[in-house]
């Protein structure tokens, strides 16, 4: 296949993805069944969030957005008559979250050969059959396992850090990306508006807070008022107050800083205590108080790797976006700032 026809077929998968975003197909529909079912297996892959991510996908496949992507490789993809095979191990925090890297891998011209997490095994191969319908030649190029990667020549892995720890020793003589997890935080000055505030809450709440492009923290000024974020927060009340592991998990927070004494604010769907960590428990915000903005924007740009993304106004290259857009990131904005085609690329 050209890299043209890749890009096509890829489009194409665009519009068969489309009507699954806001439920457009009858309930008889396969994928329409997976959708709805694939809580059965991971209940916290609602049908709510899975159509989250099936956005974040169908955005990403849009043919003008994948030609700009590509338009740095054309040449050199045009020029890759050795298809190489590339072992991708996939994590299973959020729904098809592996599938940046199977558009890349397939859309170089290479070999996708994908190890399944056991949380999300069946979404990404139902979209890849999708693929294969519409250009069969993918078939030869699509392999997925439960088990262990067969025959590489490159590794693509993501997990948690003892994971990723286990595949830098494992895979050590294949070149590779190997990411560990990050988080996602947002500043604030007080000066949002409620439609804003609205789409922060998206940037928490969404994948029940799990992603790496999940809003674990926020920078707050002194004597910030509280008030109007809690309240656009509510705007996710009625789908977390029916889903009981969330909930035992706000609870077993809420009970953990009252048995230890630690204070904090109780919104009501969530836990929001002051603590300078990056990282939260599922049902629990972080806050610190900053006492200048430009000082504060310094300091995270500082974090480094430890940081996927920032929400606030000052949007700059694809680290700081705007609130609301921490979820749903452009082809090239690549996870833990590594360039996927450029390693590709690499002899």
């Amino acid at each position: 296949m050209t890299l043209e026809e890749r890009i096509n077929a890829f489009a194409h998968l665009h519009d068969a993805l489309y009507p699954y975003v806001e439920k457009n197909l009858a309930d008889t529909d396969e994928f329409e069944q997976l959708i709805n079912s694939e809580y059965n297996y991971n209940q916290w892959f609602t049908p709510f969030f899975v159509r989250k991510a099936l956005s974040g996908i169908v955005k990403m496949l849009d043919k003008d957005a994948l030609t700009l992507w590509l338009t740095d490789y054309h040449s050199i993809i045009e020029q890759h008559k050795q298809p190489q095979a590339i072992g991708v191990v996939m994590a299973g925090n959020i729904p098809m979250v592996g599938f940046h890297d199977f558009l890349s891998v397939l859309i170089f011209g290479d070999t996708f050969v994908g190890k399944l997490s056991s949380h999300d095994k069946h979404l990404l191969p139902a979209i890849a059959n999708m693929l294969i319908e519409i250009e069969p030649r993918f078939a030869s190029q699509i392999i997925f396992s439960e088990d262990k990667i067969g025959k590489i020549d490159k590794l693509i892995a993501t997990g948690g850090a003892n994971a990723s720890r286990y595949f830098a020793y494992y895979f050590q003589k294949y070149p590779s990306i190997i990411r560990s997890h990050c988080n996602s935080v947002a500043l604030l000055d007080g000066t949002e508006t409620t439609e804003q505030l609205s789409l922060l809450a998206d940037d928490i709440f969404m994948y029940f807070g799990m992603g790496c492009r999940s809003v674990s923290k926020i920078y707050i000024p002194k004597g910030y008022d509280f008030t109007p974020l809690f309240l656009a927060m509510d705007c996710y009340r009625t789908h977390l107050e029916m889903h009981n592991k969330y909930l035992n998990n706000l609870e077993y927070q809420k009970t953990l800083n009252l048995i230890n004494l630690q204070p904090f604010l109780d919104q009501g769907l969530m836990v929001v205590k002051q603590d300078e960590s990056l990282a939260s428990p599922i049902a629990v915000l972080h806050y610190q108080y900053y006492d200048n903005k430009n000082k504060c924007i310094e300091e995270i740009k500082d974090i480094g790797q430890a940081l996927q993304c920032a929400a606030c106004d000052v949007v700059e290259d694809n680290f700081f976006v705007p609130l609301g857009k921490t979820q749903f990131p452009e082809l090239d904005d690549y996870a833990n700032g590594i360039n996927t085609l450029k390693f590709l690329a690499e002899k």
